[in-house]
């Protein structure tokens, strides 16, 4: 029997010209998962730092961390005065690859591997209007990579462009995605769970 493990990076550039941004990825382990959470605040520059730190200690006070649905709506209407931002929540089962995940705006959650899936995210924008929180799920399988990554990140790429991802570390790939495929004049955020 082969046991599975899951190992994690996340890698986040400010847009060209600007020493802060409005991109935040966080990575917490719990006792029974993983939880990754992706914001893109709107705009650039220190006002959306300022934003990102706010939503930043929003979701690292929240518990629990499993209740995605729960969390979304609470950031909703922690940021109801805010400027906005797009968000991705996930939890994922290291024992088992099992993925939980709640999006809303241009986020992307997607895995690369013999059968890539892209995950749904809602329209909307955290704080303003957003659709309804749907919580979408899968498995990873052996040796698949998942991808939580902003729109600062071109989502046109397949891992055959980028056949160096198979054997990066997870914080390499999710540095490498954000260098390779980053629009430079956007902040840009990336986090790579490696399922193996």
């Amino acid at each position: 029997m082969t046991t599975t493990q899951l190992q994690t990076g996340r890698f986040v550039r400010n847009a060209v010209g600007h020493c802060v941004g409005g991109d935040l990825a966080i990575v917490e382990t719990e006792p029974e998962f993983v939880f990754l959470a992706l914001v893109d605040v709107l705009g650039h520059g220190p006002q959306a730092y300022s934003t990102a730190i706010e939503i930043e200690e929003a979701i690292r006070g929240w518990t629990p961390k499993w209740d995605l649905l729960s969390l979304m709506r609470y950031l909703q209407e922690h940021q109801a005065k805010g400027r906005g931002a797009v968000v991705g929540l996930v939890t994922i089962e290291p024992s088992t690859g099992d993925v939980r995940y709640v999006g809303i705006g241009n986020t992307v959650c997607r895995t690369l591997g013999c059968h890539p899936r892209h995950m749904l995210t809602r329209e909307g924008v955290v704080g303003q209007t957003m659709r309804t929180p749907s919580l979408e799920t899968l498995t990873l399988r052996e040796g698949e990579l998942l991808l939580l990554h902003s729109d600062g990140v071109s989502g046109r790429f397949e891992l055959d462009q980028c056949p160096q991802l198979r054997c990066d570390t997870s914080q390499r790939a999710a540095q490498r995605v954000v260098e390779t495929f980053g629009q430079p004049h956007d902040d840009a955020s990336c986090i790579v769970a490696r399922f193996q």
